[in-house]
């Protein structure tokens, strides 16, 4: 099942790559200031929640903080973030974008994504290159800080104890 993933993972970061400037573009002509990213690339159910109200992704949607991503079984997401850091959430995962700000002038800014369940592949962007203390990703156990530059991440449920 993992070499499904990170087969799936590949192919998905393939197509991944975005100009910062391409999305400053269009959070400029948008109204919404909390715009975070893109998703790029999708295979299967991917799903959003914004705000209370679900509705199915798109390649082009943007993303605002406080999004819920959702892929289903045999599904995944390729989210590409205004400092160019990639995100590819695997099947049966749940990521939320918590917090995210990114100044393309001075490249300063901060993410923290959460990961509910399932797998999520990080390759960091410019807010990782120049503070990587500001880039975390957070389960229900633990928040990761980045230290390098590409990671996975696995959230699985809870063990009962018997």
């Amino acid at each position: 099942m993992t070499h499904i993933v990170f087969r799936w993972i590949g192919l998905l970061l393939v197509g991944l790559g975005l100009q910062g400037a391409s999305l400053a573009q269009s959070e400029s002509s948008s109204p919404a200031p909390a715009a975070a990213g893109l998703v790029k690339r999708l295979l299967g159910t991917v799903v959003v929640d914004r705000a209370g109200q679900r509705q199915p992704a798109v390649p082009g949607m943007v993303l605002r903080v406080g999004d819920t991503v959702r892929t289903g079984p045999a599904s995944a997401a390729g989210i590409t973030l205004a400092d160019d850091t990639l995100l590819t959430a695997g099947a049966d995962s749940e990521l939320v974008i918590t917090q995210y700000a990114f100044d393309p002038t001075t490249q300063d800014g901060n993410l923290l994504a959460s990961l509910w369940r399932g797998t999520l592949h990080v390759v960091t962007g410019l807010i990782g290159k120049k503070a990587p203390e500001q880039v975390k990703i957070q389960t229900r156990t633990v928040v990761l800080g980045a230290r390098g530059t590409e990671f996975i991440v696995e959230a699985t449920p809870a063990l009962a104890i018997q």
